[in-house]
């Protein structure tokens, strides 16, 4: 089970809300979706508030849109990390990989 990390600042909440807009960093290679907030894990922990990505429902939980079945979801979107995190990992690269890209885009459109 992953730790709980302690509350979140007013900057760290800005944080979030800036990833949020972003939208699902694996998404937006093939377009845009809505995105939960990810916390990166380190043996079973979360490592801090600023190690989080925007992953939308599907890629973050393994939660399908609407009517649509796992595989459905599977073949149209990707993996899901909460389903195959090895498969994903091979299609995404790895969540600190992912993170990068995120503070990339960050600096990018000037909200670092």
């Amino acid at each position: 089970m992953v730790g709980k990390t302690k509350s979140s600042t007013k900057a760290q909440q800005e944080r979030f809300s800036e990833l949020q807009r972003i939208g699902c960093i694996t998404c937006r290679i093939r377009g845009f979706r809505y995105a939960d907030i990810h916390h990166i894990t380190k043996g079973g922990r979360r490592m801090g508030h600023e190690y989080t990505i925007p992953l939308c429902s599907w890629c973050h939980r393994g939660v399908p849109d609407g009517n649509l079945s796992i595989p459905e979801m599977d073949r149209l979107i990707g993996p899901s990390l909460a389903r195959n995190k090895r498969r994903f990992v091979e299609v995404y690269g790895t969540e600190l990989e992912l993170l990068e890209r995120v503070e990339n885009l960050r600096e990018k459109h000037g909200t670092h």
